[in-house]
């Protein structure tokens, strides 16, 4: 459980267990979704109809929601500092010593943990999509959330077991005194009874069987009374009468008493009486329990000690004389239906109006039949008594006939044994909840003792691995599940833990291969701790089916393995495209300038020598290397355009657009463009492709002008929520910086909205508007660099607007 109570042996579940993705994703949830956290969980347990919930109907709304707060905050808290071991030791501590805030730890059905583990586990799936990056970080952190979940399911299903386990304890425990009580009521012997005037010391008395007890011949002093008790005892006979006299005038020990040689064991009860808060007498009882045969001599002989007796073990007596309906009844049989001793005459009818009608009608027979047959059979009825309390009462009886075996009378005993009947259907009921929860538990459950025998096969065993309980109970747990290569490593664990208490696997998660009935190996979860049963050490353990979780697993690492090995082919293709940059950029262009050297040089020198075809197709080669050059250039551009961590720097957009307006400074003023800029942010991204992004969109916006018209240009930025955004991909409830770029140029049709983006892409000739088709290209890559993405709206005859939607966390500043 955390603390001292644990049962030897057992070790705290959680121990060593680091998690690696769930303390920052608590973090997370503290900082930005911790009161939706608290209310989905409110809201799942209310679904799940979780048992607890019924204590806090009392609460209002808010109180409720504060407390759930206060829970899962401290909670998150833990799990954020990567402290399992401390949430857990606390929370079954607080269960097991009874500190849980408005519930006792008697209200907690096992129903509750495993519903609570279920709803944390949804309320924590609920919300890990706004956290996780990808699919795997999204399975790595429910792992995470499994292990915890397991972790301490385990724990508080020990400590539910050790409380079980602790009230049957408590109610063994007062069994056996009930039954030593009732022993010693039939045994009594060497019963005295004594006063002790404590105050002045001059008139204590002792009834005579108590100075016999003694073996003394009237009252002593204390001192030389201690002298007589077992050294060993006085300290404790001492701590007894001191409580008695300073806390709640009640004085029961048990002590070695040696006079003459003679040792007895001495029982002693008795009261102290109380003047203006000072004890000034005790009055009492003790008795010689070696001899107890001597003591039921003495109740037949003395009225009161045999009351006392009765007092003592609630059990009283009765007769019944049947010719006149006279019911005698000793004083603890009016003390159990609670009337006053000899308070009023007892008849049959009177008795039987302590009952209700159907256990009236029930007793009446019974007594009919014990007088028909001569034999009377033991009862156990139940009363309301006269002071309102309902009582379990058990019975024996006897009949008593005349010379001509007629009845006389009906003589009996009765005791009250409300209590251990409470306590027993308490039981009862409690082991029925837990023989259910084993039942319905969701995983399997097997139960075995310190010699590997199965002692328990829970349903769900069954559908797992294909044996019925009664095929597997009483067999060892090495000739079903166990693989027959991991038998002897099984076995040698048993051993060596029984031998020096060592285990690898106790109170600890695991991942490992069992066999079902057909032999067929798979994977499974497993969880093992120590328990006991009748006394003797035995393991329970927690078993799932992860086969299909392990093959995903499985089949994800071989895809990571082939990914790896497509990376480096792709590293290698890269660096096969770095040497074609190399030669496209030299071995290329070399050609081509030698081509416009030449074709210039031949039309300069020899002009008036070519006949106009000639000089016109010079012009066309001229043209089409110039076009060619521009074309590697573009081609060279796009490629290099890839973004290096340390080339994200923070980047002032307003002073990006100022150098691009510089560029193009010429076409501004020849064409009146005007250009409308509000204020942009300052962003970490790489600044030379975000000089070549904006130069590209104010080229197009500048270049695709409608005839006669000024070009209008506005550039504009906001924050967006994706919810907003009509584009697959992107992360719900997740905020984007947007930069617009709108013009009213001549537009496109809005179905060549992403075609546009596509390398050598063109919707108009070369002839009417230059370019190579590359240019929407490398903004495309540019933003992808920077983990973002851009699209375009339009229609045909009225502008265009591209959208540059890029992460929340490259802002710097607005």
């Amino acid at each position: 459980m955390g603390n001292a109570n644990h049962s030897k042996g057992q070790t705290a579940a959680g121990d060593n267990l680091h998690l690696n993705y769930l303390p920052e994703y608590a973090r997370f949830l503290i900082q930005n979704y911790l009161e939706e956290f608290v209310a989905l969980s409110i809201t799942l347990s209310r679904e799940e109809e979780v048992p607890l919930l019924k204590y806090f109907s009392s609460y209002s709304d808010a109180d409720f929601f504060s407390l759930a707060k206060k829970s899962n905050s401290d909670l998150l808290s833990l799990l954020e500092a990567n402290n399992l071991q401390q949430y857990i030791n606390k929370s079954t501590a607080e269960y097991v010593n009874n500190l849980l805030p408005t519930i006792l730890r008697e209200d907690i059905l096992a129903e509750d943990i495993t519903l609570i583990s279920l709803v944390r586990r949804k309320a924590f799936r609920n919300f890990l999509h706004l956290f996780a990056k990808d699919q795997n970080h999204f399975n790595h952190v429910m792992e995470d959330v499994d292990r915890f979940t397991a972790a301490t399911e385990v724990a508080t299903f020990n400590a539910y077991i050790h409380i079980q386990q602790e009230k049957i304890n408590k109610i063994n425990q007062e069994v056996e005194a009930r039954a030593e009580q009732l022993l010693e009521a039939q045994q009594l012997a060497g019963m005295g009874s004594f006063f002790w005037d404590i105050k002045e010391g001059t008139n204590s008395s002792y009834t005579q069987s108590a100075l016999q007890i003694f073996g003394i011949t009237g009252p002593t002093s204390m001192q030389a009374f201690m002298q007589h008790v077992h050294p060993a005892d006085r300290e404790k006979l001492k701590a007894v009468i001191d409580k008695a006299f300073n806390e709640d005038g009640l004085y029961e020990c048990e002590y070695s008493y040696i006079k003459d040689g003679i040792e007895k064991k001495i029982w002693s009860r008795g009261f102290v009486k109380f003047e203006n808060g000072e004890a000034v007498s005790m009055k009492g009882t003790i008795m010689d329990v070696t001899q107890k045969y001597k003591l039921l001599q003495n109740l037949q002989q003395s009225q009161e000690l045999h009351q006392q007796a009765q007092a003592l073990t609630h059990i009283g007596n009765w007769s019944w004389n049947i010719a006149d309906d006279e019911v005698l009844w000793s004083d603890e049989m009016y003390r159990i239906y609670g009337l006053p001793p000899q308070s009023e005459k007892i008849t049959l009818q009177r008795f039987l109006t302590f009952l209700d009608a159907e256990e009236r009608e029930k007793r009446r027979l019974e007594i009919q039949r014990s007088l028909l047959t001569l034999q009377s059979e033991d009862y156990l009825i139940k009363i309301t008594a006269a002071d309102g309390k309902i009582k379990m009462l058990k019975g024996k009886g006897e009949v008593i006939t005349d010379a001509y075996n007629k009845p006389l009378k009906l003589n009996g005993t009765c005791q009250d044994v409300t209590k251990e009947y409470l306590l027993n259907k308490d039981l009862q009921e409690k082991e029925q909840n837990f023989k259910q929860l084993i039942n319905n538990a969701p995983d399997a459950v097997i139960v075995i003792n310190e010699a590997g025998i199965i002692t328990l096969w829970n349903p769900k065993t069954e559908t797992i691995f294909g044996w019925s309980a009664a095929e597997v109970m009483g067999k060892p747990l090495s000739d079903t599940i166990v693989p027959a290569r991991y038998k002897a490593a099984h076995e040698q664990g048993m051993k060596r833990f029984l031998a020096t208490g060592e285990s690898r696997i106790l109170n600890k998660t695991l991942e490992l291969t069992a066999c079902n009935k057909n032999k067929q190996e798979f994977y499974i979860s497993l969880t093992i701790s120590q328990t006991t049963q009748a006394g003797q050490t035995a393991f329970i353990a927690f078993l799932r089916d992860i086969s299909e979780q392990k093959n995903t697993q499985l089949e994800l690492q071989h895809k990571t393995e082939l990914l790896e090995y497509k990376n480096l082919e792709l590293k290698r293709i890269n660096e096969e495209l770095e040497s074609f940059n190399f030669a496209a950029s030299h071995d290329l262009q070399e050609p081509l300038r030698k081509i416009h050297t030449y074709s210039s040089r031949i039309l300069d020198k020899s002009k008036e020598m070519l006949t106009p075809q000639v000089a016109s197709d010079f012009d066309k080669i001229m043209t089409a290397a110039s076009r060619m050059q521009n074309l590697i250039q573009d081609l060279l551009q796009f490629s290099q355009n890839t973004l290096q961590e340390q080339q994200a720097e923070p980047v002032n957009l307003n002073a990006i657009i100022e150098e691009v307006k510089n560029s193009f400074l010429n076409d501004i003023e020849e064409k009146q463009v005007e250009l409308h800029v509000e204020q942009l942010p300052v962003v970490k991204v790489a600044a030379f492709q975000f000089l070549q992004l904006f130069i590209n969109l104010l080229s197009n916006a500048i270049k695709y002008q409608q005839p006669g018209v000024s070009p209008k240009i506005t550039i504009s930025a906001a924050v967006i929520n994706s919810n907003n955004i009509n584009f697959p991909g992107v992360f719900p409830a997740t905020n984007y910086l947007r930069i617009s770029v709108a013009d009213n140029g001549i537009g496109f049709e809005q179905e060549y909205a992403e075609k546009i983006f596509d390398l050598f892409t063109r919707l108009h000739s070369r002839q009417k508007y230059e370019g190579t088709g590359i240019g929407l290209a490398t903004c495309k890559k540019i933003v992808h660099n920077h983990q973002g993405f851009i699209i375009a709206q339009s229609s045909l005859g009225n502008g265009a607007t591209f959208f540059i939607y890029l992460p929340e966390e490259c802002i710097v500043s607005l």
